[in-house]
């Protein structure tokens, strides 16, 4: 009987290939089961996950039963349309073609993530609708829709709304399959879309296992109450959401609480007390002033952050704090400009007695008008282990903050000085003005040097 070549057999099977001396090598991976080819490929980027289509007829169709739908621009061609106005308007339809066909191909019953982030207003609705109804038809556990504007022009037409989820429901009502239980969704992310304070009660009471929302950016939200039946609750965030009036959270389980924007009414009514806190904006100032009246929601309070403007509208030495018995981790955001001291985070820093990690980011605004430094007393400060400068420049405030630091912290481990602008950490323009980053660790490696001798110097 004639042998058949092991090329020719190779050749038989699509998963084995032939190596230059005509030797079958076995293609182990694609011997897999299903389960873990497709747990391989939710590993990958949508657009990686989509080219194993043509490895071979094991994998074609193996990429539409994945569970991560993220459409992140970042993982497809259109990468940088954020730069001009006009690539916007070209590559919108790329983007809205590339999601439509995917879920076109979708074959996995349920999914557990669908992300979408690019720039959309209301002349999307029909498609994004459309997006929402199929995350909701497959149950899906994490929904984000991040539709910020891509670039600094104002957007002509509107933001695009939420659907009602009324509507939402009826339509899975109306499926073959039926619809029996809203107990899937537990992240829902929106971004730059307008929400109402009745949708968001809406999904928070009929959604019983959603843990996390998330809204930023929203014209339409003016009043939001939480109910005492969003019982798994844990991380609520509010930001930039400027039409804001009132936040009444009854949530007992909520763990941490993020809101930046305008003034409200303390928002606690029935919640215990969380762990991690961060407070920005207008309402940020109103609260230092509020601590001492709300101690009794701040008992467990673990994370502290607190990102507001100018030190002219602050007067922490003038204001009585709790003592947070409870708090290790303090941050501080803030526009700092060159005549202003920023010594009086010291009083909240000693209302602090077990805090070991201090966080300062640094915005800078210049002034006209310059200071000398000035002399200050040190109290001990037996726990604080780690300090942490961002955007430390080596102007006469940050040099005084430091300086206290590192006289007070008698135990400190480790000290971070940071030149870089935070606002641009991350971006193409982090390694500009690279002389104001060559002066400012000159004279952090000056502070470095009146650090105990068991501390760590960092300077980036």
């Amino acid at each position: 009987m004639e042998k058949t070549p092991t090329s020719m057999r190779c050749a038989e099977n699509a998963s084995e290939k032939v190596d230059k001396g005509g030797l079958c090598l076995e293609d182990r991976v694609s011997g897999l089961p299903d389960g873990v080819l497709v747990s391989i490929l939710k590993l990958l980027t949508m657009k990686e996950a989509a080219r194993t289509s043509f490895l071979s007829k094991r994998w074609r169709y193996m990429w539409t039963h994945i569970t991560r739908l993220n459409f992140d621009p970042s993982s497809h061609i259109i990468q940088g349309i954020c730069e001009r106005q006009k690539e916007v308007e070209v590559e919108r339809p790329l983007y809205l073609s590339w999601v439509n066909q995917v879920l076109t191909s979708h074959n996995a019953p349920t999914i557990d993530e669908f992300r979408v982030r690019f720039d959309f207003g209301e002349s999307s609705t029909l498609d994004i609708n459309n997006w929402v109804n199929f995350a909701m038809e497959k149950r899906v556990k994490i929904l984000e829709l991040d539709l910020a504007e891509c670039t600094d022009y104002s957007r002509e037409e509107e933001d695009y709304n939420f659907p009602d989820p009324d509507g939402i429901i009826n339509h899975l009502h109306s499926l073959p399959f039926g619809f029996t239980s809203c107990n899937f969704l537990t992240n829902l992310l929106l971004t730059h879309v307008n929400v109402t304070g009745q949708v968001l009660e809406y999904f928070l009471t009929n959604f019983p296992n959603l843990e996390q929302l998330y809204v930023k950016e929203s014209d339409a939200l003016v009043n939001l109450k939480v109910p005492d039946l969003a019982l798994k609750l844990k991380r609520l965030e509010i930001t930039f959401c400027f039409n804001v009036e009132s936040i009444e959270i009854s949530a007992t389980n909520l763990v941490s609480f993020k809101y930046f924007g305008p003034k409200i009414s303390l928002p606690f009514k029935n919640v215990q007390s969380p762990v991690d806190l961060y407070i920005g904006g207008e309402y940020c100032i109103y609260l230092i002033y509020k601590f001492l009246d709300i101690s009794s929601y701040l008992s467990k309070l673990e994370s502290l952050a607190l990102e507001m403007t100018s030190m002219r509208k602050i007067y922490l030495r003038h204001t009585k704090f709790p003592v947070f018995n409870k708090l290790k981790r303090l941050k501080v955001i803030i526009n700092a400009i060159d005549d202003e001291s920023l010594m009086d985070f010291t009083f909240l820093i000693e209302a602090c007695p077990f805090l070991s990690k201090f966080v300062l980011e640094l915005r800078w605004f210049k002034s006209l008008r310059k200071r000398k430094q000035h002399k200050f007393t040190s109290r001990p400060h037996h726990y604080l282990k780690v300090v942490e400068l961002i955007g430390f420049v080596g102007r006469t405030n940050d040099v005084e903050l430091a300086m206290y630091l590192i006289k007070s912290a008698v135990n400190l481990e480790k000290i971070i000085f940071d030149p870089r602008s935070p606002s641009i950490i991350g971006t193409p323009w982090e390694f500009t003005n690279q002389k104001r980053k060559t002066i400012a660790r000159k004279r952090a490696k000056k502070l470095g040097s009146k650090l105990p001798a068991a501390a760590d110097l960092i300077i980036l």
